[in-house]
């Protein structure tokens, strides 16, 4: 119904043509509640299903929130005749929103045009193109299209909050008796508004105090507030009034209402008031496929997550504010962190922080990627990598915010940056952690224990070549545990990782353990639950069969990969780290290379190939890369392990041979 205002008479009977725009028009006007209704419905659903244009890295330009299509309906509302007696209802013109109508029509028929298709997102890998067609580049547009959906969204959301409140005969926000919060602050008819006394220019709270009561009460600030607001707040002073600190923290700690009420601030360039900081980081795109959201909106997330977890941590409002400004450096040239430590360190100081606070504070920048780099990239049985982490954090007090901090961060970046899985390590590496900062000493590594350990031991003492249990772990029902005992040989966990790739099965991490006898127990964590005995039957016959000769396990995984690796990304070359500092029991070899199917298995065979044995390996997925993180030990003439060894390959050769090979 709302696309027939677009009806134009292009040939034919134009008395046709007219007759059915009248149609169209007496409809409207004869159901326009029950179709504005319908509409409000529609649109949040949408909203919903769909996300926001301004916010998303591959925003859908239609039918986002702040899209082609809140235009539409913005311009059948002005021309429903609803507001034809309440003018209060749209005093957001249809009209005045042109330029961003204009900006995301173009970019959208420029986007159907480079890639030949109808879609309407804006994906990563289409958006170089798109930019060039107007002269710019892929962040240039992104912000251009995020400013424009940004503008769109908030008349939106304005008119559509009026409109309810209409329908619903709640009464008009101009009218009503006012409900006092402070000699300076009201709530009118369902907003946040400013009494006749308030003096903004006077007060340099008011404005994050006006924010802390729209985001606690969960209203709307309203727009005479903001404009007067907008007119009259100052750029809050160094360092910052008590009363404005505790506001802020507030604001971060009421949850989602949070960002609502930062937004409409936004919009009216209010938060650049609060913090100027906040300009270098306003709509700006992460190029990476690994986040979800611009930076703005990933730290407005992630505080927004981190609210949920205040309860775990000494200092709420250390976490608070810590998470929210904890990637503020991505709004400046170099890397990120090194230079968000510098940023915080000055916005900390001149929110009136104590020195032990701004500490604080630094380290939760400095260190935001600590656990979670430890927890999935190393051997967590290592000593030396619990002791590095434990130093590094220093207090536990600081160790528990990172962790609240981590948690926050991965749910705020994407879907596939937080799982049970991951927050098992994380705790795991906690509590190990805690024990050193306790006076204790780390535990050395110890054998995979489990259900099933003991009996599949002896099954191989008692001449089984090869037993294998599966089962599962309630903390990361998501996946599959397998546990392996075999007798040790070169090249059995290429094998495992070869099998499990061709039967579908993808390894995210996997501790290996010898025994004294000679017996290899390798535990593995995969990705989904082998299908049923079929497929844990053809598991063990591959393995059995590549370590026996019989069986090309590289051609099965060759032919596997032709169909899965098709049209697959194309990415940067693969990287390679090999370190002998960071464990102090292996060296650790470290791949980001493109995501494919059987990379564990291609990297794991050119490790064995050049004399290494694998002792622990876990897998991170980065978008469309993996980090394969190895820690392993040379294998000597004799049969025996070590570290270092004048006889096993240089770090230098077992870099060049993974390279070869990758690139291959």
């Amino acid at each position: 119904a709302a696309t027939w205002m677009d009806v134009a008479h292009l040939a034919g009977d134009g008395v046709t043509t007219s007759r059915f725009t009248e149609l169209a028009r007496a409809s409207r006007r004869k159901h326009v509640r029950q179709q504005v209704r319908s509409l409000i419905t529609l649109s949040q659903q949408r909203h919903e299903r769909v996300g926001d244009v301004a916010f998303l890295l591959g925003p859908e330009l239609r039918d986002g929130h702040g899209g082609l299509r809140d235009l539409l309906v913005l311009r059948y509302l002005a021309a429903s005749g609803l507001g034809d007696n309440e003018p209060w209802l749209f005093e957001v013109d249809p009209a005045s929103l042109h330029p961003e109508n204009d900006l995301l029509l173009g970019v959208r028929a420029e986007l159907h045009r480079s890639t030949g298709r109808p879609s309407d997102v804006l994906a990563l890998q289409e958006q170089d193109a798109v930019a060039a067609a107007f002269g710019q580049t892929a962040d240039e547009l992104l912000g251009s299209v995020a400013r424009s959906a940004r503008t769109i969204a908030w008349c939106f959301d304005e008119t559509i909050r009026r409109t309810s409140s209409f329908l619903e005969k709640r009464p008009a926000s101009r009218f009503g008796k006012a409900l006092r919060l402070s000699e300076d602050i009201s709530l009118q008819a369902g907003e946040v508004v400013l009494s006749h006394s308030a003096n903004p220019a006077a007060d340099a709270s008011l404005l994050p105090r006006v924010a802390a009561a729209a985001a606690l009460n969960q209203l709307p600030i309203s727009r005479d507030a903001l404009q007067q607001l907008a007119a009259e707040a100052p750029v809050l002073p160094d360092p910052w009034p008590d009363r404005a600190r505790n506001a802020l923290v507030a604001v971060l700690g009421s949850g989602a209402p949070a960002i609502d009420v930062i937004e409409a601030l936004d919009h009216y360039g209010l938060m650049v008031r609060i913090l100027p900081e906040w300009a270098t980081v306003q709509a700006k795109p992460q190029r990476n496929a690994y986040h979800r959201f611009t930076v703005d909106r990933h730290l407005l997330q992630a505080a927004v997550n981190a609210s949920h977890l205040v309860r775990d941590v000494a200092r709420p409002d250390l976490l608070l504010i810590g998470t929210w400004l904890h990637d503020i450096g991505k709004g400046y040239p170099g890397d990120h962190t090194e230079v968000g430590v510098v940023v915080i360190a000055d916005i900390a100081r001149r929110m009136g922080y104590p020195n032990d606070d701004v500490a604080t504070l630094v380290a939760a920048v400095q260190h935001h990627l600590l656990l979670p780099e430890a927890a999935t990239r190393r051997d967590l049985s290592d000593p030396a990598v619990i002791t590095n982490v434990a130093r590094q954090v220093g207090d536990v007090d600081t160790l528990q915010l990172l962790r609240a901090l981590t948690e926050a961060d991965s749910l705020a970046t994407g879907p596939t940056a937080w799982s049970p899985w991951k927050a098992q390590l994380c705790d795991d590496l906690v509590m190990r952690v805690e024990r050193v900062l306790a006076g204790h000493r780390p535990p050395g590594p110890q054998a995979p224990a489990g259900p099933d350990t003991e009996s599949l031991l002896r099954q191989v003492r008692d001449g089984k070549p090869f037993a294998v249990a599966v089962s599962t772990d309630d903390r990361a029902p998501e996946l599959t545990i397998l546990t392996v005992a075999a007798k040790d040989r070169p090249g059995l966990f290429s094998a495992l990782t070869g099998s499990l790739a061709v039967v579908g099965a993808e390894v995210l991490g996997a501790d290996v353990w010898t025994t004294d006898d000679g017996i290899a127990l390798d535990v593995l964590r995969v990705t989904r639950r082998l299908g049923g005995e079929t497929d844990l039957k053809r598991f063990e016959k591959l393995t059995l069969g590549a370590l026996e000769g019989t069986v090309d396990l590289r051609s099965e995984v060759e032919k596997r990969s032709k169909t899965y690796n098709r049209n697959q990304p194309v990415s940067a070359a693969p990287l390679i780290l090999v370190d002998d500092d960071i464990e102090e029991r292996a060296t650790v070899v470290e791949v980001r290379a493109p995501d494919m199917l059987a990379l564990l298995y291609r990297i794991s065979t050119t490790l064995t190939s050049v004399g290494l044995d694998i002792r622990a390996a876990k897998v991170t997925t980065l978008g469309h890369e993996v980090v394969d993180s190895f820690s392993v030990v040379r294998v000597l003439p004799d049969g025996t392990r070590a570290k270092q060894s004048p006889v096993g390959p240089t770090n230098d050769e077992v870099r060049a041979a993974l390279l070869a090979e990758l690139q291959n």
